[in-house]
């Protein structure tokens, strides 16, 4: 429900036209074109106790068929699927080693809506389950001839043809398995086209294929087609660091977890608006988010980890000046 203060700030950003188109892609920008006709408000948050256990320490998020949305619970060892309305529906879960059991789930994402992937840090494997939360199968992160090969999983995207990019936040490059499971090469090290990663995080598929990388480490999104070819590269001043990102019909949406900012980005890089750590609606600031998600109404949802709760966020663009 929108507070009253919320509602007034509504009516007035609701009075301005829609926003002009962005420019086209481009290859490298860092520079700044602030805009204050794109207003964000939180009018809802989840948190407390869902399904029998207080939420802790959220940290991923991805959207299924129809809207459902899953959500890592990340301090429970948790997946929580939600319906299109944000109600919780099931969970699968618990701390462990088994099919069905988590040690520091992070990122998850859907693959055309019929399998979900998710990051089981502690375990060293990324699990996939089918959209009924049922166990399906997993990529084991290990290599038992070489175990310095690869470090601890984090985001995830899935290629058309089916292969798997894993993140690897501590070897800082992008480990590529094939459609089998099978480990095929990096992307991303020591001499690659489009330099060599540092911490990467959360990875995007746009609807066009490419898929945008957050370098977290260093304050960039790094863009490659699915064949692994470097596209291009969005060095920020202003961000910190890019944990996540959602990617609009006319923007780009980042999420600095280092600043607990978010960031409106054009798609040719620019900056267009800014956001937190403090966000009309809620009287807590952002505290260390890792999350963020578009649902099919262009809701925002931010995965608000230090305070262990989701915003569910109303964007409004006027026309700018």
């Amino acid at each position: 429900m929108y507070r009253s203060t919320l509602g007034i700030l509504l009516i007035t950003a609701l009075s301005i036209t829609s926003c002009k188109k962005t420019p086209a892609l481009a290859e490298e920008s860092s520079s700044a074109e602030v805009s204050n006709n794109i207003f964000l408000f939180v009018e809802r948050e989840i948190n407390g106790l869902i399904l029998g256990q207080t939420f802790e320490e959220p940290t991923g998020i991805t959207i299924g068929r129809n809207g459902t949305v899953f959500v890592v619970d990340r301090g429970n060892n948790r997946v929580i699927r939600f319906d299109s309305e944000m109600n919780p529906e099931k969970q699968i879960g618990g701390y462990g080693h088994g099919t069905e059991l988590f040690n520091r789930p992070s990122f998850a994402v859907m693959d055309n809506g019929l399998n979900l992937f998710v990051s089981d840090e502690g375990n060293r494997r990324v699990a996939r389950f089918d959209a009924r939360l049922n166990f399906v199968d997993e990529i084991r992160f290990e290599d038992e001839e070489d175990p310095f090969k690869f470090g601890y999983p984090s985001g995830i995207g899935i290629t058309s043809y089916g292969e798997i990019w894993i993140a690897d936040n501590e070897k800082n490059r992008l480990c590529v398995f094939n459609n089998i499971s099978k480990f095929d090469r990096f992307i991303g090290d020591f001499g690659s086209p489009g330099g060599q990663m540092l911490s990467p995080e959360k990875i995007v598929k746009s609807d066009a294929g490419d898929f945008f990388v957050c370098d977290a480490g260093h304050s960039r999104i790094v863009v490659y087609d699915e064949f692994g070819s470097h596209l291009r590269t969005f060095a920020f001043n202003q961000i910190n660091y890019p944990i996540s990102i959602a990617i609009a019909a006319d923007m780009l949406w980042v999420l600095d977890g280092g600043d607990s900012k978010l960031f409106a980005v054009s798609k040719s890089g620019k900056v267009l608006s800014s956001f937190g750590p403090n966000l009309p609606g809620t009287n807590l600031s952002l505290k260390q988010p890792s999350d963020i998600a578009l649902l099919e109404d262009d809701r925002l949802v931010i995965v608000d980890t230090g305070n262990n709760r989701l915003l569910i966020c109303r964007i409004v663009k006027g026309e700018a000046k």
